[in-house]
């Protein structure tokens, strides 16, 4: 028998006795740490030290975010290069050029002014009038082989092109002459803030490519021409843009003409 403190009271208690006869404390002793009270030891364990939780791979979050806006603004420049450019070996023929995108046909220059020259009494102007809103159609065949009227002539750059059942249509530029075309489909625009005679030398003037009876743009020899389904007589520059008018034009061979329907209400 062996004599142990008590820790609550502090009185000596035999370590034999079941508890401390003066407060109660069980008193049996550790087998390994004698004179201590069983129920005075418990077992302390070191708190874990958190993990450390994984950082969030921001950098590689953001380089994959930059990836794709510059590929997606990569397809964008792409997808309007295209648009704008659309060279066609028929034009070519017309232009006396290599294949001459649409661009490189749409006529006049910036004036030192910073406005397009006026030509024929037709100036280019901020928007569109409809006091004369008309619209032809123009088919241009050479040695039998059928040319693209571009779209944006008489149209000025830069422009705004959307995509539509004919095609790319320019639906916005700097200005418009009075007379003009939106898609390559030959549909000529005559929108007029004043009422007048237009012809088809008119459209080649602002086209700024040479019409005549023996010649269409660079393409030389006797010019059949068609009006409504019917050979006419009228020499190409002088033929009027009434509306619906279905003009055809053939150099090198005479193609005939082809029924073309303007779309319902155009």
């Amino acid at each position: 028998m062996a004599l142990i403190t008590c820790p609550d009271c502090g009185r000596e208690v035999s370590d034999l006795a079941p508890a401390c006869p003066n407060c109660g404390r069980p008193v049996t002793p550790v087998a390994s740490r004698p004179g201590i009270l069983a129920s005075n030891v418990g077992s302390v364990e070191s708190p874990e030290a958190p993990r450390a939780r994984a950082a969030f791979p921001y950098p590689l979050l953001l380089g994959a975010i930059l990836l794709v806006v510059l590929g997606a603004a990569g397809a964008l420049l792409l997808t309007s290069g295209q648009q704008r450019s659309q060279p066609t070996a028929a034009t070519a023929v017309l232009t006396g050029t290599t294949a001459a995108p649409a661009v490189a046909v749409n006529a006049p220059q910036v004036s030192t002014a910073g406005r397009l020259p006026m030509i024929n009494g037709i100036s280019c102007d901020a928007l569109e009038s409809t006091v004369v809103h008309i619209h032809v159609h123009l088919a241009i065949f050479v040695n039998g082989e059928e040319q693209q009227i571009p779209y944006g002539i008489g149209i000025g750059q830069p422009w705004d092109i959307s995509d539509s059942d004919e095609g790319p249509f320019v639906d916005n530029g700097s200005c418009f002459y009075w007379i003009h075309t939106h898609t390559g489909d030959g549909v000529v625009h005559i929108e007029s803030p004043v009422r007048r005679r237009f012809t088809l030398g008119d459209f080649f003037a602002i086209w700024q490519l040479p019409l005549s009876a023996s010649q269409v743009g660079a393409a030389h020899g006797q010019v059949i021409t068609y009006i409504n389904g019917q050979r006419d007589p009228t020499n190409p520059p002088d033929v009027p843009l009434v509306p619906h008018a279905r003009i055809q034009l053939d150099v090198g061979g005479d193609v005939p003409p082809y029924q073309f329907d303007f779309p319902p209400g155009d």
